[in-house]
């Protein structure tokens, strides 16, 4: 995309926000955005939030080949940010004594701390999927899949020696929360983290409006549309679709003790639930990312009131890693 268009687009995009309250939209945020998208993602939206106010920015196009803006506001999905939405209310179950943090849940030998800090040694069912390149999935995406055909897809694979990250934990938390409460697991999560209805779609293929077109890249210059599709395949380990504003309003309630007493935090800040950055500047920042068919999502932050959530959608390319170490280093290190 050419420069001159896509400074309009995040020019554009900004305007939408302008009749919230905000500090003025600092200038490197700018440039970070237009970095990302020179890897041949479509479009990114980013919500920075601290003390000062917040700010909304996007750039890039809502559908390929368009000079339609992406709402900062719009809805996405987040992948394995759900992640961290599953943790809380599991660790909201052990603040509540209904189960242990050293409890066996699963296979005669996992614990309910395997699952959450992924040492559990259960093989990452999504690496059983097609997925390379991301577009051999296609033929798969108005598949329902069960819970138990995702663990049985792992199950079916020797345990990982030594455990690794695997969503397959998440999967089972999933399955832990429903046994428990006697509710469905989104709907549980969504009630207890006060979440919008719907953020758990389960089988619903389509996003809510706005939201931007997300793409699975096929050649050097082709692309895949994959905004609908059935998200059953990423479960209690990556189903949610949120907004940043939702993500942000998490993070502050997480990390202002609001959801979780001081010991359960502790824990979910140890790494059962929640992942840690180092900034250039020092900080330490918690929060979660994630990866979705066609879309990741980053949201982080350094304390409950200066947090940032990015969420880019995938075209010819993905973002590429420095260039969203740049944006989270420079929302959350600013003054």
């Amino acid at each position: 995309m050419p420069g001159r268009t896509l400074t309009a687009l995040i020019t554009a995009a900004a305007v939408l926000t302008a009749a919230t309250p905000a500090v003025a939209a600092p200038g490197p945020l700018r440039a970070d955005l237009a970095a990302i998208l020179d890897g041949g993602p479509t479009g990114a939206l980013v919500e920075v939030r601290d003390r000062a106010g917040t700010v909304r920015l996007s750039a890039g196009e809502r559908r390929r080949g368009t000079d339609e803006p992406i709402d900062p506001t719009g809805w996405f999905r987040a992948g394995s940010v759900t992640k961290m939405m599953t943790a809380t209310v599991v660790l909201q179950l052990v603040a509540e004594h209904r189960i242990g943090l050293d409890d066996v849940v699963f296979g005669g030998d996992i614990t309910v701390r395997q699952l959450l800090g992924h040492t559990s040694g259960l093989y990452d069912y999504t690496k059983t999927l097609p997925l390379n390149p991301p577009s051999a999935f296609l033929p798969l995406r108005w598949t329902t899949w069960t819970p138990q055909e995702l663990v049985d897809r792992a199950l079916a694979q020797p345990r990982q020696d030594p455990p690794g990250y695997s969503s397959t934990d998440y999967i089972v938390l999933g399955m832990l929360i429903e046994q428990v409460t006697g509710h469905p697991y989104g709907k549980e999560i969504e009630r207890r983290l006060h979440l919008r209805p719907g953020g758990y779609p389960g089988t619903r293929t389509r996003l809510p409006d706005p939201h931007a077109h997300a793409y699975l890249p096929v050649s050097a210059t082709e692309v895949a549309d994959i905004t609908a599709m059935n998200p059953s395949v990423m479960g209690a380990a990556g189903e949610l679709v949120t907004t940043a504003h939702a993500l942000d309003d998490h993070l502050a309630a997480l990390l202002g003790g609001r959801l979780l007493p001081p010991a359960e935090l502790q824990a979910m800040k140890g790494g059962l639930g929640l992942e840690t950055r180092t900034l250039t500047c020092g900080r330490t920042a918690y929060g979660h990312a994630g990866d979705a068919l066609g879309a990741s999502t980053w949201s982080f932050a350094t304390d409950p009131g200066h947090m940032v959530t990015l969420s880019v959608t995938w075209g010819t390319g993905r973002p590429a890693a420095a260039n969203v170490t740049k944006l989270i280093d420079d929302a959350l290190c600013r003054r």
